[in-house]
C-alpha cells in the first residue's frame, strides 16, 4: 500500500503536531515524496509487534470474553449525504485507517500494541499515550464505531487493556487538521519547521547550490533573533559558571549543603577508566527535595 496517498491512524498525531516520533514537516516530506519513510522491514521491535498481534488479540478475548475478528484491510472515511445515503466523498478520500480487529456483535474495535518494559509508566493507571488515543479515535470516526479497546503487552510479561470512547469533537478537530495538512501536501507548501526538525533539515535539503537567496522580512527577523539568542546563551553560560563556582567555594571540603528546597552535593568522581587515566575530580549535583 502506498502510504503517500492517504493520512492513516499512525499519521494523525504528527498531523496534529503532538507526535513524539515525527513532526508535521517530516510527515509532509514523506507524503510529498521528498524523502523516503524509514524502512522498518528489518526493525526487530516492529517485527515482534506484528508477530505478537494475534497473541494480544487472543489474550484480550480471554480476559474480556469479547470475541474479535480480523478487520478489512482498509477503511476510507464515508460521509452521510442527503437522504441518509452514504458515499465516499472525493474530498475526503485521503482520510483512511486500518484496524487490527473488530469486536463481534458490537460497534467496537480493538487496537493491539506491544511495548518494552521501559514504556510501562506510559500505561500506568488510566494513562494511554496520546498518539494511541488519537489513532483509536481516528479509527472510530472513520469506521462509525463508538468504542475502541486498546490492548498492550508490556515487556512480554504484563498485559493491559483500556477503553476509549469516541469523541466527536476531537474527531472534528482531527478532520480539520487533516484537511489543512493535505492541502499543504497538494500545494507543496511545507509546514513550519520546529525545533525537532533541526537535524532533519540536512535530510530534506542535502545539497547546497551556488546561488544566494534574497532574504525576506521573516528571515531577517529570524537571523536577528538567532544572534541575540546566541549572545544570551553565552551570557547565561557565564552566569551559570559563576554561580557554580560560588557554590563549590561554599561547600569547600564538605560533601554539600542542605537548603529548604534543594540538596546540593559536590561529590567525588574517580578519574581512572579502562583506557584513560585522569585525575580524580568532583561533580556538582543539585537535587530538588520531594514534596
Amino acid at each position: 500500500m502506498d502510504r503517500k496517498s492517504f493520512i492513516g491512524g499512525s499519521d494523525i498525531a504528527a498531523v496534529m503536531g503532538v507526535s513524539r516520533w515525527k513532526t508535521p514537516l517530516q510527515l509532509w516530506a514523506e507524503k510529498t515524496g521528498q524523502i523516503e519513510p524509514e524502512d522498518l522491514s528489518n526493525n526487530e521491535a516492529v517485527e515482534m509487534g506484528s508477530e505478537l498481534e494475534e497473541t494480544v488479540a487472543r489474550i484480550f478475548t480471554k480476559r474480556t470474553g469479547k470475541k474479535v475478528r480480523r478487520a478489512p484491510k482498509n477503511y476510507t472515511y464515508q460521509v452521510k449525504q442527503n437522504g441518509g445515503q452514504i458515499k465516499i466523498d472525493a474530498e475526503f478520500s485521503f482520510i483512511r485507517c486500518q484496524v487490527d480487529r473488530l469486536v463481534e456483535g458490537t460497534d467496537e474495535l480493538l487496537e493491539c500494541k506491544t511495548a518494552s518494559a521501559w514504556k510501562e509508566k506510559e500505561w500506568e493507571g488510566e494513562e494511554i499515550p496520546t498518539e494511541y488515543i488519537l489513532q483509536v479515535n481516528w479509527q472510530l470516526g472513520i469506521t462509525g464505531r463508538s468504542i475502541g479497546h486498546i490492548a498492550v503487552l508490556i515487556g512480554g510479561q504484563k498485559f493491559l487493556y483500556k477503553e476509549i470512547q469516541f469523541d466527536r469533537g476531537l474527531f472534528n478537530d482531527q478532520i480539520n487538521a487533516a484537511v489543512n495538512f493535505w492541502n499543504m501536501v497538494k500545494a507543496g507548501t511545507p509546514p513550519v519547521a520546529e525545533a525537532a526538525d533541526n537535524s532533519f533539515m540536512v535530510e530534506l535539503h542535502p545539497n547546497a547550490g551556488a546561488a544566494m537567496k534574497e532574504a525576506t522580512a521573516d528571515v531577517i527577523a529570524a537571523v536577528s533573533l538567532l544572534q541575540q539568542t546566541k549572545a544570551q546563551i553565552i551570557d547565561l553560560e557565564k552566569i551559570k559558571k559563576e554561580i557554580e563556582a560560588k557554590l563549590k567555594a561554599s561547600i569547600g571540603d564538605n560533601l554539600g549543603i542542605d537548603t529548604p528546597e534543594y540538596v546540593i552535593k559536590w561529590i567525588p568522581v574517580k578519574g581512572s577508566t579502562f583506557t584513560v587515566t585522569k585525575k580524580d575530580s568532583r561533580m556538582l549535583r543539585i537535587t530538588k527535595k520531594k514534596g
